[in-house]
């Protein structure tokens, strides 16, 4: 039996196999509390059980502030921190970063499709993954709302959507969070990818977010969601301007697809 068309590779999702693969990640990915839900959003995420058991996901020894996994950098020391959390900047400005998948390279080609083609089935796909994501890291986090990192009116104009809007819609339907646009971006900062360094990432990304019209109370607790954390000047930058606007008594946390 064949439950339509893997978004993927593209071939016939077979229900049977499917499911003894959501089985096995369910398993790996949550407690008895979550094994549940994250089975039934596996269950029916619009890939095949060979791509669902192909994902490359985090392994449970991470980073405690980033979610850097120990797989890609081995000195996360015994304070559960990784070197650049250790030395870097902002201190608890980011509480904390959870991401699902590692940003390996044919994961690099599926979500360039998304986000320069904005196939809808690949919004609900990686939306999928940002509540599996959730339910494994922040399943007992209160959280106000949702928000995103903004893309600059030029860069909006020339992409047509903002990818992370569409993640955003997805990720708030399915944990039942509402979603509000608190940041507007100020600063046309070159692409990430082509700067050389995370002192050039910080300093491209200062001052690069104002705040919205929307308002929320001072002491709320904000998901700052985006699909990629690489150095994570972007998400500071923004979780910097929400401090800045809402105190000291607002808390920031984000989620991320790759890592």
């Amino acid at each position: 039996m064949s439950s339509g068309m893997c978004v993927r590779c593209g071939g016939r999702i077979i229900a049977l196999q499917k499911e003894t693969v959501a089985r096995e990640k369910a398993r790996q990915l949550s407690d008895q509390m979550s094994y549940p839900v994250i089975y039934r959003m596996l269950k029916g995420i619009v890939v095949c059980g060979v791509c669902l058991d192909a994902l490359p996901l985090i392994g449970h020894d991470i980073c405690q502030r980033c979610g850097r996994d120990r797989k890609w950098q081995a000195s996360i020391g015994s304070e559960g921190l990784c070197r650049d959390c250790v030395h870097g900047e902002d201190g608890q400005i980011l509480v904390a970063n959870r991401s699902l998948l590692r940003y390996e390279k044919g994961e690099k080609d599926l979500l360039g499709l998304f986000k320069y083609r904005g196939d809808e089935r690949l919004a609900s796909y990686y939306g999928t993954l940002l509540a599996v994501t959730v339910q494994r890291y922040y399943r007992s986090m209160g959280f106000t709302c949702i928000t995103t990192v903004p893309l600059h009116p030029q860069r909006l104009r020339e992409r047509g959507f903002n990818q992370v809007d569409l993640l955003a819609r997805h990720l708030g339907a399915a944990i039942k969070i509402p979603v509000r646009s608190l940041l507007r971006r100020t600063k046309d900062t070159p692409k990430l990818s082509k700067q050389r360094g995370r002192v050039s990432r910080q300093e491209s990304m200062r001052e690069a977010f104002a705040w919205g019209e929307q308002s929320i109370p001072s002491a709320s607790t904000v998901l700052l969601i985006d699909d990629i954390y690489t150095t994570g000047a972007t998400l500071r930058s923004c979780a910097r301007t929400i401090r800045e606007h809402l105190g000291p008594s607002c808390e920031i946390y984000s989620l991320t697809i790759y890592r």
